[in-house]
């Protein structure tokens, strides 16, 4: 495959080149407490790609790159927030 021209239009269409497919589970969980007639507290606990699964970038599209076609990074590892929210 030759490189086109310099300032001229390939001919290959938008999406020929496609990447690894990402796939991430995220769970919450929110359990409440009352307390009282008005108040009531809420524990939240966020986790997001709870599996851990790799979810790589796409590859390098540049043809002039010396990494063309190479995956050289990933997206976020597994993430957990926890949180108290107070209603009242």
């Amino acid at each position: 495959m030759a490189s086109p021209y310099i300032a001229s239009i390939g001919n290959c269409g938008k999406g020929a080149v496609s990447g690894p497919d990402m796939m991430t589970w995220d769970v919450g969980l929110f359990p409440s407490v009352v307390i009282g007639e008005h108040v009531k507290i809420q524990l939240r606990g966020e986790f997001f790609n709870v599996l851990n699964r790799a979810n790589f970038s796409d590859p390098t599209t540049t043809l002039s790159s010396g990494g063309f076609g190479s995956i050289t990074g990933a997206a976020d590892p597994r993430i957990g927030q926890v949180a108290l929210k107070i209603l009242f």
